[in-house]
């Protein structure tokens, strides 16, 4: 990989679901809207913050999820936003079913850098990072300390080109999303400060779904192929999830029965799952031929 200057690691701590409501919300689809203006919404729903920082990293993650797409005018010269269809069809869904949005947010921020594998989501590889370690090590109590030091070494040795530095509070910007899923991956637990994680007992089908769309993707499958399940899937499909392995199945049936693509195959072989094509309740954004962009505004 070539030596890229300027990548952030960092998970902002000011892209979190505080924000929303007075922000992503507020968004009509297809309007540009200054940062300025932005900046304004945040004070009108009564958030008495300095709202630059804060509206700079929303609507670059925003962008690097596929949301929305920032328009970067120059030095001394606010940003544009502007939400897009698929930005469009995320923001109804938490009015008519939040635990399907914060589903879809955590798989956004989950998958971007698996599906894309491009450096510009590079703050994405260690949300899933976060994601997969916290899963593995569940039931368990948050030591931030440790595991920012776990993942600092583990990023410097799958992208030694970039020199990867984030700082504990990255680390701990993720705990808020995990925490807002239905039912949460995080809790509160002993005094006020700690956090527990618990995996999930079930999640919506949509997700699942999802999840085992990734392990197509990810395994190089087509559509209407058979996808053999082992434990290796099982656990791959359940950390997507934040899922505890032993309710695999029971999210497989309910799939089964809520999402068209989706079957569950009882073979000579033993049973498996297939998707006979892409999920068509949702418009995912395609990674496919991202351009290298300038990295400057996020840092």
């Amino acid at each position: 990989m070539p030596i890229t200057r300027g990548v952030s690691f960092e998970f902002r701590n000011q892209v979190s679901p505080r924000y929303v409501e007075p922000l992503f919300l507020q968004l009509d689809p297809g309007i540009w809207y200054t940062s300025t203006e932005l900046q304004q919404q945040l004070r009108d729903s009564g958030l008495d913050v300095q709202g630059k920082l804060i509206v700079l990293a929303n609507i670059t993650f925003w962008d690097k999820i596929g949301l929305g797409e920032v328009q970067r005018q120059g030095p001394g010269r606010p940003n544009l936003f502007r939400l897009n269809a698929f930005g469009k069809q995320v923001r109804a869904l938490y009015s008519t079913n939040r635990a399907l949005f914060f589903d879809i947010m955590h798989y956004l921020f989950y998958s971007a850098w698996r599906r894309s594998r491009h450096i510009n989501h590079a703050p994405l590889w260690l949300y899933a990072e976060i994601c997969d370690t916290l899963w593995q090590e569940a039931p368990g109590k948050m030591d931030t300390m440790r595991l920012t030091g776990r993942l600092q070494s583990e990023s410097r040795q799958s992208f030694p080109e970039q020199d990867p530095n984030f700082p504990e509070r990255s680390v701990r910007s993720v705990f808020p999303w995990l925490g807002e899923l239905t039912p949460p991956f995080l809790s509160p637990c002993g005094s006020r400060s700690d956090l527990c994680s618990e995996r999930r007992s079930y999640c919506t089908p949509q997700l699942f779904h999802l999840a085992v769309d990734l392990a197509y993707h990810e395994a190089g499958l087509s559509y209407g192929t058979s996808l053999a399940v082992d434990d290796r899937q099982i656990a791959a499909v359940s950390r997507v999830c934040l899922l505890n392995p032993d309710r695999f199945w029971d999210m497989a049936s309910l799939a089964d029965m809520a999402m068209r693509e989706f079957e569950v195959r009882q073979g000579q072989w033993g049973t498996s799952l297939a998707l006979s094509g892409p999920p068509r309740w949702i418009d995912l954004p395609d990674f496919g031929e991202l351009e290298e962009e300038d990295e400057e505004d996020d840092q």
